[in-house]
């Protein structure tokens, strides 16, 4: 009976282990262009799409798209002088790239990519400031570094980084407000830090965070007009969204979500 009581305790216990070390991160900025910004959460995908697209019709659009532990959220701005935009789902990887590539032939922006219980989504828009996209999905972080190199050589932008289930998704675009890029790679979150210190010296704006493979990639660049910057990084998601609520009123905005292990 002792053993049979250790053992149902450990499987409450274990989501808390799990938990214990995880934090979440916001990036925000000024000088963005975007205007009023809202966050739908929910723990499953499809019961936000009617929430989506009631701020559709209110003038908001995705910016930005994240899973955490038990929630996915979308972060919805103003200000993007994005026309139409959609968002498609798919667990398989081969028929997520045939939908993708599905839409880019009609014409739309891949913009953001995201890996949540499994589930891949692809935010497509059409309007914005990124332009010409493509998506690049590789096995690991040797064949993501080789393709950076190769399509920054060709004067593509890298716009973002996902990295899940074992592959590493890239989208890549031929336009973009970005003018000067670079990244890094980081397996701490301390240097995370000082590195984005380190970068923000030498006039670069942090532009997004991913988390996998046990290390940070950390995406920065620079813009004709740079911006006044900070992140929020809390274990707590109540403060969490406490934070960014009073950033908000300081005028700041979200560019990008992340969350991660210390």
């Amino acid at each position: 009976m002792k053993k049979t009581y250790y053992f149902i305790l450990l499987i409450l216990l274990s989501p808390v282990v799990v938990m214990a070390d995880f934090f979440w991160v916001a990036v925000l900025a000024k000088e963005s262009g975007l205007k009023e910004q809202r966050i739908l959460y929910n723990t499953k995908l499809d019961s936000l799409t009617p929430d989506v697209q009631k701020s559709w019709r209110e003038g908001y659009r995705i910016t930005d798209i994240s899973h955490s532990p038990r929630r996915w959220s979308v972060v919805l701005s103003k200000g993007t002088g994005v026309g139409k935009q959609l968002y498609i789902d798919r667990r398989i990887m081969g028929e997520f790239r045939e939908v993708v590539n599905h839409y880019l032939r009609k014409g739309y922006t891949l913009t953001n990519v995201e890996n949540g219980v499994g589930t891949w989504v692809a935010v497509f828009e059409q309007g914005g400031k990124v332009e010409h996209t493509e998506l690049v999905v590789v096995r690991d972080i040797e064949a993501l570094k080789a393709a950076i190199k190769k399509y920054q050589a060709q004067g593509a932008v890298l716009v973002d980084v996902e990295a899940a289930v074992g592959y590493w998704s890239a989208v890549f675009a031929q336009k973009t407000p970005c003018k000067v890029q670079t990244y890094a790679l980081i397996e701490d979150k301390e240097t995370l830090e000082k590195t984005i210190v380190q970068r923000w010296k030498e006039g670069y704006n942090l532009q997004s965070l991913e988390y996998g493979n046990n290390q940070w990639f950390a995406l920065f660049c620079k813009y004709d007009i740079p911006r006044k910057e900070t992140y929020i990084i809390s274990d707590k998601y109540v403060k969490f969204r406490r934070l960014i609520s009073d950033y908000w009123q300081k005028g700041y905005r979200i560019i990008d979500l992340a969350e991660g292990r210390k």
